[in-house]
């Protein structure tokens, strides 16, 4: 095998080194996608010269589609110093349920159900639909494009309306909120190159707040309703490879917000900052290294629903479901995953992980996130049921337990890795 990569490195370097031109290109594989849309993807033209790294990075692109599990291409030599370029494609199945399952605040069962397209019409187009249980009804739908004109330019939109019961804790007492909130944003996506996009969103939000409990407090209203414009700006830095379900390199994420509408305190203007830095590396063994930095800030002004929370789903597995909240957040999560049973679409892993997380609680100085009682550890392992063929089609099943001296612990179903 390794005298075979070498071989083949030595032939594309002899081919770019003489001048091969591409005389034709063909895209084999293709069932439901259409080629109009795999060619959006596609940089190499008929009648170019040939270069290998145009050509990967053309695989690249490909493979980061959620319509295609995996990409290749094979070269046939012609006459006159002429090439034939073959993209072989083998496609995902995109239309994918969506299951969570977890506890509510009052130990009551929680759940998301959803199914989305990621291939809808064969053409690239997003479209989802979901419903959410979490003491209360919610829905929403998701829509978009994300080669849009071309691979250059994207964009995406939500609309949901959303209920749940939330907790907040005022000084010894937990008291809940019936809170409802009913949104709608649409968002631009610009990417010059293979590894950066930028991105803009537009928003707006209506929300209610109403004490469910009757507990009353100078600082907490019986009833608190408020509309806000929301605006986002991020931008991904992606320098992963993937193959199959297995990833290398490292990817980058900065997303700031602004929203203009009035908090609980009174005031007009909300901003946060949010960062997050993935880590992965394949090794021989059929196992992946995986882990996540992340580091959110906002203003840190007085109100029950700050930004950012400690939770399940999010950060911190076996904690609970919004556990505690605040204005400043630093997580890591690192997990070793290896591959048990690997057959033709299925594969089996196990993982063990380590969560730790450190937040600022409202209206705290910026050290107090290093304060003993702001700070979290927790362990444990999980198990993912991984469809090869099927566009994040992963089981996700993790018992976590805290390492500190409180008994936290739990378990967590979802689909799709955790990060």
């Amino acid at each position: 095998m390794r005298k075979l990569f070498f071989l083949s490195l030595l032939f594309l370097e002899l081919v770019n080194a003489q001048g091969y031109q591409i005389d034709t290109l063909v895209i084999n594989g293709l069932k439901k996608s259409k080629p109009s849309y795999i060619q959006k993807l596609i940089f190499n033209k008929k009648d170019v010269v040939f270069d290998s790294i145009s050509v990967q990075n053309d695989i690249i692109r490909l493979i980061r589609e959620p319509a295609v599990s995996h990409a290749f291409y094979t070269l046939d030599t012609l006459k006159n110093n002429h090439l034939k370029v073959t993209y072989h494609i083998l496609e995902n199945k995109t239309l994918i349920p969506a299951l969570d399952l977890w506890s509510t605040i009052d130990g009551e069962l929680a759940y998301h159900l959803g199914v989305t397209d990621h291939n809808f019409l064969g053409r690239g187009y997003k479209l989802g639909l979901f419903y959410r249980k979490n003491n209360f009804d919610g829905l929403g739908l998701v829509f978009g494009n994300p080669n849009f004109i071309n691979y250059s330019f994207g964009w995406q939109g939500i609309i949901q309306k959303r209920n749940t019961s939330e907790p907040v804790v005022e000084g010894t007492e937990k008291v809940f909120y019936n809170y409802k909130y009913y949104n709608g944003e649409l968002g631009f996506s610009y990417r010059p190159s293979l590894i950066k996009t930028f991105r803009f969103d537009v928003g707006y939000l209506k929300e209610n707040y109403e004490l469910e409990n009757g507990y009353f407090s100078e600082k907490l209203p019986n009833f608190f309703a408020t509309e806000k414009f929301l605006s986002k700006i991020s931008y991904d830095h992606n320098q992963l490879e993937q193959y199959y379900y297995f990833q290398s390199g490292i990817r980058n994420q900065l997303t700031t917000s602004w929203v203009m509408g009035e908090n609980f305190s009174g005031e007009q203007f909300f901003f946060s900052i949010s960062n997050e830095t993935h880590f992965f590396v394949k090794t021989k063994s059929n196992g992946n290294w995986a882990s996540r930095l992340h580091f959110g800030l906002s203003r840190n002004i007085q109100t029950p629903f700050p930004a950012f929370v400690l939770d399940n789903n999010m950060n911190l597995r076996g904690v609970g479901n919004k556990t505690y909240r605040g204005s400043m957040l630093a997580s890591f999560n690192t997990e070793y995953r290896q591959t048990l049973i690997e057959g033709k679409w299925l594969a089996i892993q196990l993982n063990g992980f380590l969560d730790t997380a450190a937040i600022r609680k409202v209206g705290d100085p910026f050290r107090s996130i290093l304060h003993s009682e702001n700070l979290h550890l927790y362990s444990g392992i999980g198990v993912r049921l991984i469809h090869k063929y099927i566009h994040t089609a992963i089981l996700r099943i993790d018992y976590g337990y805290s390492l500190l001296n409180d008994t936290s612990k739990g378990l967590v179903f979802g689909i799709g890795q955790f990060f």
